[in-house]
């Protein structure tokens, strides 16, 4: 075996050492689970590339090679935040990755840009399972880094199959490219220092869900000890993971990960992380978050323009199936208009309008059968306006939509899952935000490209399956001790049992 931070040689497997120039296997397998959502995400939920498409996906890409490292993408396979995966589809990309690592006869390094709150139906951590399998392939001595979401919430084995992390530093996020950048750096000391690094890390047994916001503490004092950390030269990587609330998991909450060239001084580091989160979190407040009623309320009062409002409990961007009528309602118990309920998803009634001509009429039934506390069966006359594209995450054409009007509420109806994030996924389904002053979104904040149309917002705290009431979950598997829930938890406490169970 290695000493403590030094790289073992190649297994025979991968073919041994090699010349100059190094390479580097790139890939990616996301998917954010949010156990309280009864969906499973399949294979066919995810969007699939293979070859230079999945390496022009990655922003590592042209990091490594301005680098001089070569690159050999394996797959990117990206899904829309849902429930938990579908143990086949795990299976499937399973066995995508390993032919690919197989295939080469030689490399330096892996890199792999994960969200890093996976879970896998029956099996727990999607995460632990791809890369223990990886390290079944190829040994111990070649370094692995990951690129990770600030809400990634891990396994410890995870954190003993890797030897590199670097999360987003951002809530909305705006650093992806940076945090790939800074994986792939990462990797790159690896393999040039020639070590595997022994990650260390302190969880924290914390819940913060959106109102995690990174503009505000704790995480202003958290990311100033990261940049610390980042001109260290004997760090290798450094990150503050929030964790993901609505995942439920012996793991479930914050932790604070660093690799060092010394195992001492990455505990010591990860702990000072930990201690400066533990003694500013109360500054993690929920801003402009209210009640659904007084949401409603608030934004019918505003006469500055157009206000987003935030149907946080029924969040798609936080896996929740986006079904709900909840906020509609309200608004239609007001007599509002002016107002656009935006992304209501519903495959079956989508269809139905696509059918019918601009200026139909038509009555629907919303959410038929539903019975949680957001989806309630809702009939609605409706006069059909328009229709259009729905687009996903990454800006790619995943449906369709139609524009219906009732009682003077304009609702958007779709029959993909989807988040809109920015003015083209507006503009794709042929409106203009600016005409409306209010629209309702299935989000948790506000997006930052939204925020150049209108920087109004409130987040309403709705029920549903993203919640930020988290007395409404029904955790099975979490610690049962996580603030803000307990509120006696002593930093003492986290800091014996970092110690215990170090890893």
């Amino acid at each position: 075996m290695p000493r403590d931070g030094e790289r073992a040689p190649f297994p025979a497997a991968c073919g041994g050492k090699r010349d100059n120039p190094m390479k580097v296997l790139t890939g990616s397998f996301q998917c954010e689970s949010n156990s309280f959502c009864d969906d499973v995400a399949t294979e066919n939920d995810f969007e699939v590339h293979y070859g230079n498409d999945a390496a022009q996906k990655l922003a590592a890409t042209r990091y490594f090679e301005e680098n001089g490292i070569e690159t050999v993408p394996m797959v990117f396979a990206s899904a829309l935040p849902s429930g938990e995966v579908a143990y086949s589809a795990y299976q499937y990309f399973e066995g995508i990755f390993l032919e690919k690592i197989r295939e080469q006869k030689a490399f330096d390094g892996i890199y792999i840009y994960f969200h890093g709150s996976m879970y896998v139906e029956g099996h727990g951590c999607g995460e632990e399972l791809l890369t223990t399998a990886i390290r079944r392939e190829i040994g111990d001595g070649i370094p692995i880094s990951a690129a990770l979401d600030f809400h990634a919430t891990l396994s410890d084995q995870f954190y003993r199959n890797v030897n590199a992390v670097n999360g987003f530093r951002t809530a909305p996020h705006t650093d992806h490219d940076d945090t790939e950048r800074r994986a792939a750096r990462s990797l790159i000391e690896c393999m040039k220092r020639n070590i595997t690094p022994r990650l260390q890390r302190v969880r924290v047994p914390f819940l913060g869900a959106d109102a995690s916001v990174t503009a505000n503490e704790p995480y202003l004092s958290v990311t100033k000890e990261l940049k610390r950390l980042d001109a260290e030269d004997h760090v290798i990587s450094c990150a503050f993971f929030n964790g993901h609330a609505w995942y439920d998991a012996p793991h479930t909450g914050a932790c604070a990960v660093v690799a060092d060239l010394d195992s001492e001084t990455a505990f010591a580091e990860a702990m000072r992380l930990a201690k400066v989160f533990w003694e500013h979190k109360e500054g993690a407040v929920f801003e402009g978050a209210m009640p659904a009623d007084e949401a409603v309320d608030y934004s019918l009062a505003q006469n500055g323009g157009l206000i987003f409002v935030n149907d946080s409990g029924d969040n798609t961007t936080a896996g929740a199936w986006g079904a709900g009528t909840l906020m509609l309602r309200k608004y239609l118990e007001k007599g509002a208009d002016g107002v656009l309920v935006c992304g209501i998803f519903d495959p079956a009634v989508t269809s139905e309008l696509l059918q019918s001509k601009p200026g139909e009429k038509r009555h629907i039934v919303l959410c038929k059968g539903k019975h949680t506390a957001q989806e309630i069966e809702t009939g609605l006359d409706v006069t059909v306006k328009s229709s259009g594209i729905v687009c996903g995450w990454a800006g790619d054409e995943v449906g369709e939509g139609v524009v219906a009007e009732s009682g003077g509420i304009d609702i958007l109806i779709t029959n993909a899952r989807a988040a809109f994030t920015t003015l083209r996924h507006f503009e794709k389904m042929g409106i203009d935000p600016r005409d409306y002053r209010i629209i309702v979104l299935k989000m948790g904040y506000l997006f930052p490209r939204l925020r150049d149309i209108s920087e109004q917002a409130v987040v309403a705290l709705t029920p549903g399956q993203s919640t930020n009431d988290f007395s409404q979950i029904g955790f099975r598997r979490a610690p049962d001790r996580l603030y803000p829930a307990c509120t006696d938890i002593r930093w003492e406490e986290i800091e014996a049992e970092a110690k215990r169970r170090r890893l």
